[in-house]
């Protein structure tokens, strides 16, 4: 085991005793000025907890249903039998979230359990489930050290690229996640510094059609990754940064085809995060990013990388988001190391009344895979609304559209989700305490 391994298992292991980060007292890099309308306070409409000690419970129970026109997440042409299929589903999510109340350090722990349930095809019913704990301990004012960990037992969406294409059931997965970490702030002057660790354990998948298994053991993996950041307030309303990560991932076989995807990556940031005014508010990164792989099959991806989010307050009522990401992801194709993702998403939430809330997104993304043919665009919009009946329950209605469209020669040949197009329907009921 490699010296930095040791020291990533160990700092994680100690990282489930202590906690996330929270904005330090008088910090000239709080951006609270504006608030949007979703993070709005309303004391007649906001759950207030139950009190037990130190700590405050919030219980809740999310109940959901829904309606698509393709729960398959497959073209007709592409499958006579399963293609633009459409269904009922019921989600059930009960979950719970305890924080600490105390004037110096933080915990927070939380679990919840997800049960979905189809009305006509129970080939795409799933339960997934999961636990989490933070911490932060105060050392002094300005210098906190962070950490936590998480478990989650999930399962791959049908419309994810990195699913089996047609599998019995939906891909079952395991996500271990742990971090630890130190935040220090001096005057204008603030670094923090992350180590981070997590663990994908893939179950196998069967072919709908013809019964055959379909090995997703060659997606187990481990990564590991180190992140240091360095911030400079400008004035009390913006800061700039300089941010390094370095990545290993590690893969516990090798692909089919005898292929070695473990791979070492890096990625260089500048950045700058703000609060102006009353106008707008955010953080945006930019840089460069390169991932090298052991097997020199494989080719070395790089390019520019970027990680942004700004918040536009046109009106105390309304708010304009737009969020933009571009990086490295882990390949679920044998034949290729990894591929970049690059999506853009804008969005805009409209208090209508107090207690009533419109929401509209749309969004477009690429992924774009190294060594073979193949690249997949992405677009969708979806329009909602929420109306808050009181402290203890709230009720929505989203509507949903996704296309999708794989191109190349690989996605000609591929086992993997192809092209789509879904219209879904969502009614939700929640009821917290």
């Amino acid at each position: 085991m490699s010296t930095l391994k040791k020291i990533l298992v160990a700092a994680t292991g100690l990282g489930a005793m202590l906690i996330c980060d929270t904005a330090l007292a008088q910090s000239l890099f709080t951006r609270d000025r504006n608030v949007s309308v979703l993070q709005r306070p309303r004391p007649e409409y906001d759950p207030q907890g139950i009190r037990a000690g130190s700590f405050i419970i919030r219980p809740k129970l999310e109940t959901y249903l829904g309606w698509s026109d393709n729960v398959f997440a497959i073209q007709k042409e592409d499958n006579e039998q399963f293609g633009e299929q459409d269904d009922y589903y019921f989600i059930l999510r009960p979950s719970v979230r305890a924080e600490s109340d105390w004037s110096r350090h933080a915990v927070v722990l939380g679990a919840y359990v997800e049960a979905t349930r189809h009305a006509d095809f129970d080939e795409n019913d799933v339960f997934n489930g999961g636990a989490f704990a933070d911490g932060r301990l105060d050392i002094k004012r300005n210098l906190a050290v962070v950490g936590g960990a998480s478990y989650d037992v999930l399962h791959e969406s049908r419309k994810m690229t990195n699913t089996a294409f047609l599998s019995e059931y939906p891909v079952r997965y395991d996500l271990g996640a742990s971090y630890l970490g130190v935040e220090h702030e001096l005057g204008r002057i603030r670094y923090r510094g992350r180590l981070n660790y997590k663990s994908f354990d893939y179950d196998d998948a069967e072919s709908f059609l013809t019964g055959a298994p379909i090995d997703q053991d060659y997606r187990d993996r481990e990564e590991y990754s180190v992140l240091l950041q360095g911030g400079f307030a400008v004035t009390r309303d913006a800061s700039a940064f300089l941010r390094g990560t370095y990545r290993r991932r590690e893969y516990d076989m090798l692909a089919p085809g005898l292929l070695d995807r473990d791979s070492d990556g890096y990625k260089l940031e500048t950045g700058i995060d703000f609060d102006i005014t009353r106008l707008m508010r955010g953080s945006v990164a930019i840089g460069y990013m390169q991932e090298e792989f052991d097997d020199p099959a494989f080719d070395t991806i790089d390019g520019v990388s970027l990680d942004g989010g700004i918040e536009w307050f046109p009106s105390e009522r309304a708010t304009v988001r737009l969020e933009a990401g571009r990086d490295v992801l882990a390949s679920p194709l044998a034949d290729a190391g990894g591929y970049i993702a690059s999506d853009a998403l804008v969005g805009v939430d409209y208090e209508l009344f107090r207690n009533i809330i419109l929401s509209a997104t749309a969004g477009y993304g690429t992924d774009d895979y190294e060594n073979v043919d193949r690249e997949a665009e992405r677009y969708g919009a979806s329009l909602g609304a929420t109306w808050l009946i009181n402290r203890l329950l709230s009720a929505g209605v989203t509507y949903t559209y996704e296309n999708q469209d794989v191109s190349g020669v690989d996605a000609d040949n591929s086992v993997f989700v192809r092209d789509y197009e879904t219209n879904e329907i969502l009614l939700n009921l929640t009821l917290e305490r």
